[in-house]
């Protein structure tokens, strides 16, 4: 017969070998006891919690939210702040609004007050108080969260463009994170190096770390984190033209990150020629879960799509959308890419020159962009001839195309390639657009690139 206790040391069990779903089944059963009256004064909001960690383990995203909410409500209906900030510090863990997470750990700091001096500590780094949640972690021995120091200073030379230095730091941050049970941002730090050296435009060493990452998040079954690092892969083999390896990637049943993987089989489908069918895939931008980095992604996706398939008005719509969210937070640069078509071709010229402006306001312009498995150059080179630069424009198709073949990008050079034609057409260099185009044409046709032939067709 099953009892209580045993469900729930059942559960304890199997969440510390990292067995999500049996641990998930196992609480669920303890819950259900419970609320049987077999579970006798046991403390249901902490079952909550612990269920809806498990479920974000899985990927289960709006069952982790639904479920970190309950506990959380119950825990402020009894004044617990102990309770409250540890469900709290579990939700956080999912992506969603910053503000509205700021203000969920905000809440829950001022209800823990003098509380839990670890939990106090977790809350101040997600609130990025981090000389506080340090100064706490050393005083008490956290080393999870003194592992954070690691993280920052990798995270800062990353920003820096002190690559190798960044891997280093944030390698020590996995180990230290790995070591002291937590498992996040453990798969997180190795996760975040490879994307941030894939967007400098070194996708080989960018890659390793991702096929990394995957590999730490899938052996402690961490869903969401081994398919955030999966179709950063997936990716790689979208920019190199090596569809079969790409689809294989989006193949598995992915959890919340799948719009993702459905925007790769948007593109793959487009890029072989065949928009009505892309266009059946249209990702709905409820699927992004609130977070807004990726409504914007879906946006672009869609608007790209949209435009491709010759819905001029859909297309403005989902353009529309995109720069609103994509203005808000800062993304344009990273997101530009995939949409670059519709902004030529269907934008004002108020929003190319902003988007044009936030490439050259940034710092430290990716080469590459992750979440869209493409290089950036072509899209630079289009706004900037789009707005009658012609020689900024050259000069981002020659970088474009000079980084894209050696990082084996043939649909980004081609793209390139063509930008460089449109150039010499305007400066009526005719005979150089012919051998630029002829060359465009030869990679597209190798690479069963049919959007793009198609596309040549009818505008050059």
């Amino acid at each position: 017969m099953t009892t209580f206790t045993g469900s729930l040391r059942a559960a304890e069990v199997a969440e510390r070998a990292t067995l999500w779903g049996e641990a998930a089944r196992r609480y669920e059963e303890a819950l259900s006891l419970l609320a049987g009256g077999g579970g006798g004064a046991a403390d249901e909001a902490a079952l909550l919690t612990a269920l809806g960690r498990c479920y974000w383990n899985l990927s289960d995203v709006r069952a982790a939210w639904r479920t970190l909410r309950r506990a959380m409500s119950l825990y402020e209906e009894r004044g617990d702040g102990v309770g409250l900030a540890r469900a709290t510090v579990e939700i956080l863990r999912i992506w969603g609004p910053p503000d509205k997470q700021r203000a969920m750990a905000e809440r829950a700091l001022d209800a823990l007050g003098d509380g839990d001096p670890r939990l106090r500590a977790h809350l101040l780094l997600r609130l990025e108080r981090p000389e506080e949640a340090l100064r706490i972690a050393d005083e008490h021995g956290f080393g999870e969260v003194q592992a954070a120091r690691y993280e920052r200073a990798g995270w800062e030379a990353m920003r820096a463009g002190r690559l190798d230095e960044g891997i280093e730091a944030l390698r020590a941050a996995h180990v230290a994170f790995a070591a002291n049970g937590a498992l996040h941002p453990a798969a997180g730090t190795l996760r975040g190096a490879g994307f941030n050296v894939l967007a400098s435009g070194r996708l080989d060493q960018g890659a390793q770390l991702a096929e990394e990452a995957m590999l730490y998040a899938g052996g402690v079954h961490l869903k969401f984190q081994e398919d955030l690092a999966r179709l950063d892969l997936a990716g790689v083999a979208f920019a190199r033209c090596d569809l079969p390896h790409c689809g294989d990637l989006i193949a598995p049943s992915l959890g919340g990150t799948d719009f993702r993987a459905d925007a790769y089989r948007m593109w793959l489908i487009e890029q072989r020629g065949d928009t009505p069918a892309a266009l059946s895939l249209v990702i709905e931008p409820s699927r992004a879960g609130g977070a807004p980095t990726a409504i914007s992604q879906i946006h672009a996706a869609n608007a790209s799509v949209l435009h491709h398939a010759s819905r001029a008005e859909p297309a403005r719509q989902e353009l529309a959308a995109w720069a609103e969210v994509a203005r808000q937070y800062a993304s344009f640069p990273e997101e530009a890419p995939a949409v670059v078509d519709c902004l030529v071709e269907l934008a004002t010229d108020e929003l190319v020159r902003e988007v044009l402006d936030a490439y050259a306001a940034t710092p430290r312009v990716e080469e590459y962009a992750t979440l869209q498995g493409r290089c950036t150059g072509y899209a630079r080179g289009a706004l900037a001839l789009r707005l009658g630069l012609a020689e900024e424009a050259e000069v981002r198709f020659r970088d474009g195309l000079a980084l894209a073949e050696r990082e084996r990008c043939p649909v980004d050079a081609a793209r390139c390639l063509e930008g460089l034609a449109r150039v010499a057409a305007a400066r009526w260099q005719t005979e150089d657009m012919d051998g630029l185009l002829r060359r465009a044409r030869e990679l597209y046709g190798r690479h069963e690139a049919r959007l793009y032939l198609d596309r040549m067709a009818t505008s050059m």
